[in-house]
């Protein structure tokens, strides 16, 4: 991904190797930045030395990382092609310098591309890594019977029945197939920050109008769930078991739809700009801005303070060594 979310992944592999008692040499990140030709040089290694195996396997490691906020965000999309959306916002977000693009899509089954600037692909290590991560991601969020294949419809299976498998010499690791039997109900969502004080440091205020009784406080803790979620008034009617005009009318005093879900949204945001240990934009994503000048604009209208500003002014551990893009 792009460079700070680089020194993320590089931990992550060299971890899944260190389990695995493979040895490696990983490069030291500034804080969360890692340059992303070392990144590179660092996978295209362990590939080299190790094969690919070792890489589609780091994702096994995700269940460890649930309290992370990307990861607690992607996990808490409601089907495959959610996730993939989310994933792709997250891309976004950061910045990333290769994408996942999705050409195909039907009920169980998606076509997909790890793609690279013109003239840059990412090469097969970046490849398997994030076919591991995404392979992984689906299977923690539901889809049963799940397999994977590199190089098309009719390319070798890198995923089945729960084993990875390395892809052979030649293989187009860059395209992917993913089919699924079934998809499992999901738990309706819980909180994924840690509760915000009604009052935001700085604000003189709180982010909006503190929760009432009855709907606007059901509506709250849906919100609050899985802030990174689109959401829609008529998808939070359908979540509280109402109709969109009658939760319309009984959020008027909260200030509307649109309001209190930029009240939830930064409510989460602070949580997490006060712990201090977060990237921005994992914040960001987090909480479901669509992209960082969003992210900026919003927080700043609710506290007055940009989100990298409050953070230096509040945070309870030293803010993380990064830049805002």
């Amino acid at each position: 991904m792009d460079e700070f979310a680089s020194a993320v992944l590089v931990a992550a592999v060299a971890r899944a190797l260190a389990d695995a008692g493979l040895a490696t040499d990983a490069p030291r990140a500034d804080g969360a930045l890692l340059p992303f030709g070392e990144k590179r040089r660092y996978l295209a290694g362990v590939a080299e030395r190790h094969g690919l195996l070792p890489l589609l396997r780091v994702g096994l490691l995700l269940p460890e990382a649930v309290r992370d906020p990307a990861v607690t965000a992607l996990l808490a999309a409601l089907d495959p092609l959610e996730l993939l959306e989310r994933w792709g916002r997250l891309e976004q977000f950061t910045h990333a310098r290769h994408r996942v693009l999705v050409h195909g899509a039907a009920d169980g089954c998606v076509t997909a591309e790890h793609a690279g600037p013109p003239g840059e692909p990412p090469v097969p290590a970046e490849d398997v890594l994030v076919l591991g991560l995404l392979t992984v991601l689906l299977t923690l969020t539901g889809a049963r019977g799940l397999t994977v294949t590199a190089g098309g419809e009719a390319g070798p299976t890198v995923f089945d029945s729960g084993v990875f498998t390395a892809p052979p010499p030649g293989t187009d690791t860059a395209r992917w197939r993913f089919t699924w039997s079934a998809t499992a109900a999901r738990a309706a969502p819980v909180p994924c920050t840690a509760p915000a004080p009604r009052a935001l440091p700085g604000s003189g205020s709180g982010p909006g109008p503190g929760p009432g009784p009855g709907t606007v406080a059901r509506a709250r803790l849906l919100l609050a769930g899985d802030p990174a979620r689109r959401w829609s008034l008529r998808g939070l009617a359908a979540g509280l078991h109402t109709s969109p005009r009658t939760l319309q009318r009984r959020l008027r005093p909260a200030g509307g739809f649109q309001d209190l879900l930029g009240a939830v949204r930064a409510e989460g945001a602070a949580a997490l700009l006060l712990d201090g240990r977060h990237p921005l934009p994992v914040v960001g994503f987090a909480c479901g801005y669509a992209d960082q000048p969003h992210f900026t604009r919003e927080f700043a209208r609710r506290t007055a303070m940009t989100p990298a500003a409050y953070r230096r002014a509040f945070a309870r551990h030293g803010p993380s060594r990064e830049r805002t893009p």
